[in-house]
């Protein structure tokens, strides 16, 4: 539709329609069957009796393609302006095809993969008749206790950016000068604005508290690089961002997000945040709560009855402006323009492919995403496994199907997913597998409501654990190598699922331990959305393997790499600590005035823990292969301005038998600076394929910009003086390093 066009039926719309434009419910409203996870609070919405639901612009969580679009036609049959319904849904990280959590593809480090991976997403969401992803989650963490670190990029400001950039364009594909989305690609929705990863003692929709410089230099950066990617929605912050909550927060909303950042689009709400500004203390009333979320400039409430009871009033006795109103309603109408829905409110839906999923790309993609994405974290020569060795799989993840983790449960099925056992049978298809379930996955089923019977459809009746770690100690004596499959279930990690304790359960060590008596070598499978405290679990084991949630065809993905079809070459996008007392633990910390090791105080008296090292267990970075490296530069030193670029060779050999690739990480360092700078910050990456006994040269520019940081007003500033250049191969294992000096 022409702008011209456009502008002329928002002329035509009354008040009331213009409010309904601003209201979001969940599809359930429209359905029958209401049997779906509700990711908020259940409470009746609470419309006013003279509120027009068949006026509401946007829907989310349906995601059947042939409910979506029943809801539609019945939706424009009703609605007087013909104006169709928006599509939204909680696709994190694959429709139907599930990739690996967010937090193991960051670690991959191929970008263009993820944005591969987030392309075929799209096209099963388009195909699936979505309009508008709520991903990517944006929010940088440096927490583990908190539970949606497994949907967040990870640590580093660096590859979250890099995430950012890959996600959004792979959902939204190359837009053209009318800024309209192609088919087989659907809207970016990017969360949560802004610096929710950082709540307090990493509990769940807690306060952050932070000074502006910090919030500019680390937490903006990935929401700004989807940003420039042109993202088309963004959804606000549960979280009081000192003192003020995100979704009532003009400085953040007005100033940073629309003026700082140019962004025109959708500012939607998350799940009932207008209606919590009175549970926050900033709002009286749910009044006042519509008036301050609307003049913070956000355009949709989501699942409240704020803007659909209030605004009206609010309007009409002059205490908010119609302009701003309008201005919401305008930006909601130009998405759903930019997705053509004016033309083909059945974008997606009216194809031969309407309802495709599962395809034998998607699945290949998803395959390449775990084996580029698990880390390993140990290997004593027990990996790859070799034939004829007779394995003892052993641990509920051996043969279970809910490995997608939390986020996936709205639109995945655990019927879809590939089990590791039946991806070792497809190695080694002659021999037999000894599997023991060795404990119980879940303690009860108590927790998941309308899914428990399908749960425990899926996973078994729950039993005595004493008999289960006696089957598994007899099938270990029987084998030549034991598989040993542990960590969290689905439900331990996500939103909601703060934890205190990062310890395994006590059943998994005590299984472990036994199993450790029979003497045979154990490999560790780690199946997780956080990091763990693994500093004694590791001691147990030959060889440990960490893949996250791997999502459907985990299974391939990970015989692939312990059989060694795949080469292991993931790295860790986050921190393990060694112990809780340590968190938050991050590699770009500051230095102290009183630093351990370097500083001239007493040993007492310098910046560590009395009973703990300071160290991680493993570190941001970090991540083992088959192969062997040895890298080589042919530069030592740098003079250059400010905005110049300047080039240096790499030369990676691979001392091995065995292909592989290796990820190299630039760091820098300021010798020092008008503001403290972090030890060190990675800015730069390349992943490089190396055959064995072979040598590859490549040639890597740098921007000198790069080796900037923002100052509090968000400026880039890039001073004179001198700089290291650090090329290493996980942030505490750097190879080489080239002086800089700007002038």
């Amino acid at each position: 539709m022409k702008k011209e066009k456009l502008e002329a039926l928002f002329q035509t719309l009354t008040l009331e329609e213009k409010i309904g434009q601003v209201v979001q419910v969940s599809g359930n409203v429209y359905m029958e069957d209401k049997q779906t996870i509700d990711t908020g609070p259940l409470q009746d919405i609470g419309f006013h009796s003279d509120f027009q639901l068949d006026l509401i612009g946007s829907v989310y969580n349906v995601n059947d393609w042939r409910q979506i679009k029943k809801i539609q036609t019945e939706y424009l049959h009703k609605h007087p302006k013909k104006i169709p319904l928006l599509i939204m849904a909680d696709v994190i990280y694959g429709f139907r095809t599930i990739n690996p959590i967010p937090l193991a593809q960051a670690g991959s480090f191929d970008f263009e993969l993820i944005q591969k991976g987030a392309t075929e997403t799209a096209k099963e969401s388009y195909r699936n008749g979505l309009h508008v992803l709520f991903s990517p989650m944006l929010d940088l963490v440096r927490d583990p206790r908190w539970g949606r670190v497994m949907e967040s990029p990870g640590e580093d400001v660096y590859v979250a950016s890099q995430y950012a950039n890959s996600i959004v364009t792979g959902y939204q594909g190359e837009l053209n000068e009318e800024k309209t989305i192609e088919e087989d690609h659907v809207a970016a929705g990017i969360k949560h604005f802004a610096a929710y990863g950082a709540p307090e003692a990493g509990r769940e929709y807690n306060s952050v508290d932070m000074s502006l410089l910090k919030l500019r230099q680390t937490y903006l950066p990935p929401y700004e690089a989807a940003l420039k990617a042109n993202a088309k929605l963004v959804m606000t912050a549960f979280n009081l961002l000192n003192g003020i909550p995100a979704t009532a927060n003009k400085f953040l909303n007005r100033k940073i997000l629309r003026e700082e950042n140019n962004f025109d689009g959708v500012l939607i709400s998350d799940f009932a945040a207008i209606e919590e500004l009175v549970d926050h203390g900033y709002a009286k009333d749910k009044q006042t709560a519509a008036q301050k979320a609307l003049e913070a400039g956000v355009d949709i409430d989501m699942m409240t009855s704020c803007y659909a009871n209030e605004l009206q009033s609010l309007i009409e006795s002059d205490q908010l402006p119609m302009e701003l109103l309008d201005e919401a309603v305008r930006r909601i109408l130009v998405l759903k323009n930019e997705l053509g829905l004016f033309e083909n409110p059945y974008r997606g839906l009216e194809a031969e492919t309407a309802g495709e999923i599962l395809t034998a790309t998607a699945k290949q993609t998803a395959i390449e995403l775990v084996e580029k994405s698990s880390v390993l974290l140990k290997n004593d020569q027990q990996l790859p496994l070799e034939k004829p060795e007779k394995l003892a799989v052993i641990g509920p993840y051996g043969t279970s199907k809910l490995t997608l983790g939390f986020w996936a449960s709205v639109t995945g099925s655990p019927l879809d997913t590939i089990s590791l056992a039946e991806g070792l049978q497809q190695h080694f298809p002659n021999q037999q597998l000894l599997l023991s379930k060795g404990y119980n996955l879940f303690d009860d089923y108590e927790a998941f409501g309308p899914l428990k019977e399908a749960v425990i459809q899926l996973n078994g009746p729950i039993d005595a654990e004493n008999e289960l770690v006696q089957e598994a100690v007899e099938k270990a004596k029987q084998a030549d190598k034991i598989l040993f499959t542990f960590g969290e279930n689905f439900m331990e990690s996500g939103e909601g699922a703060s934890k205190a304790h990062l310890d395994l359960p006590e059943k998994q060590l005590h299984l472990l331990r036994e199993l450790k008596k029979t003497g045979k070598p154990i490999v560790g499978i780690l199946y997780t959305g956080r990091p763990l405290v693994l500093t004694e679990v590791a001691t147990l084991f030959d060889s440990l393997l960490l893949v996250w949630y791997p999502g459907t065809m985990g299974g391939i993905g990970i015989s692939n790499l312990l059989t060694g079809k795949a080469n292991p070459s993931g790295r860790l996008a986050m921190t393990f600590p060694r112990a809780e007392g340590q968190i938050p633990i991050y590699y770009a910390h500051h230095s102290t005035g009183r630093p351990m090791g370097t500083s001239n105080q007493q040993p007492r008296f310098t910046s560590r823990y009395t009973d703990e090292a300071n160290e991680p267990l493993y570190p941001f970075g970090y991540g083992l292969s088959y192969s062997s490296f040895q890298i080589t530069t042919d530069s030592a030193a740098v003079h250059c301005r400010a905005g110049d670029t300047f080039s240096f060779k790499l030369a990676i050999q691979n001392t091995s038998q065995v292909d592989g690739e290796e990820v190299i990480q630039f760091y820098i360092q300021a010798a020092a600076s008008e503001i403290v700078r972090p030890v060190q910050e990675l800015v730069g990456s390349k992943r490089i394929f190396v055959r064995a006994k072979s040598v590859e040269e490549v040639e890597i520019e740098v921007d000198s910009n790069s080796l900037g940081y923002v100052n509090e007003s968000g400026e880039h500033v890039l001073e004179k003086g001198s700089y290291r250049y650090l090329i290493a191969t996980s942030s505490d294992n750097v190879h080489k390093s080239i002086s800089i000096v700007i002038e």
